[in-house]
């Protein structure tokens, strides 16, 4: 008999084959993998013509991290920082056309993986399984530090 894997086990399988696969794909439409290159290009798809700090606030990064991130995208020509006219020390990210159709392929990946995700449930099933990963999140959230219990 099969033993029942732990949760925790799960989930880093369901995330190890998610990166493999849009790894790949993010590799073969020239961006580097673990940067969060992905991420920021789809949020400046939606939200181009934002701050450094609105950009890092909105894809969960620190502002540091982003700013090394930031330049390797603009030195491949995706991205361009451009002078805020509300305040001189400012710079705007903007999406540059190199950069939009790269977003565009990062949308359609984006995609294709939710696709994956959820071949074989219902919508019934998605929104429930949406919700327990939910409830699992605000447990994570919910301490500071894994503490065992004493017993």
């Amino acid at each position: 008999m099969k033993k029942e894997r732990e949760l925790r086990e799960l989930m880093i399988e369901v995330d190890e084959n998610r990166r493999r696969l849009m790894g790949a794909y993010f590799t073969g439409i020239g961006l580097t993998v673990g940067q969060g290159q992905p991420r920021i290009l789809n949020t400046l798809l939606d939200r181009e013509g934002i701050t450094q700090r609105e950009l890092a606030d909105a894809c969960r990064f620190d502002v540091t991290t982003i700013s090394r991130t930031l330049n390797h995208l603009e030195k491949a020509g995706l991205i361009r920082r451009e002078t805020d006219p509300q305040s001189r020390r400012c710079y705007l990210i903007v999406l540059t056309e190199k950069g939009r159709e790269t977003a565009k392929k990062v949308r359609l990946g984006f995609a294709r993986i939710e696709e994956i995700l959820s071949a074989g449930m219902t919508a019934e099933e998605k929104k429930a399984l949406k919700q327990e990963l939910e409830k699992v999140l605000d447990n994570l959230k919910s301490v500071d530090a894994v503490m065992p219990s004493e017993e």
